[in-house]
């Protein structure tokens, strides 16, 4: 797979189920994570007023079901 049909296997994935995200193992021993938001979701962060942690960890409980223990998305941040 090219690494043009492969970014856009990863916005497809990040559309449909609102985040993606990949990890690349280096060589050198170190790990390259790159996560894919999409529009939508980014335009519904704006919207609630969200905090770019608060859109980050939805981002990764999309994109990693179930790796926070929480099944439904979370509230957006009291202030």
């Amino acid at each position: 797979m090219s690494a043009a049909s492969s970014e856009q296997a990863e916005l497809d994935d990040a559309n449909e189920h609102g985040a993606g995200a990949r990890i690349e193992f280096k060589r050198e021993g170190h790990a390259k994570v790159t996560i894919t938001i999409s529009r939508q979701l980014v335009e519904r962060a704006r919207a609630l007023d969200m905090t770019t942690l608060d859109l980050f960890v939805e981002a990764l409980r999309l994109a990693v079901p179930g790796a926070f223990g929480t099944p439904s998305g979370l509230p957006p941040r009291l202030h």
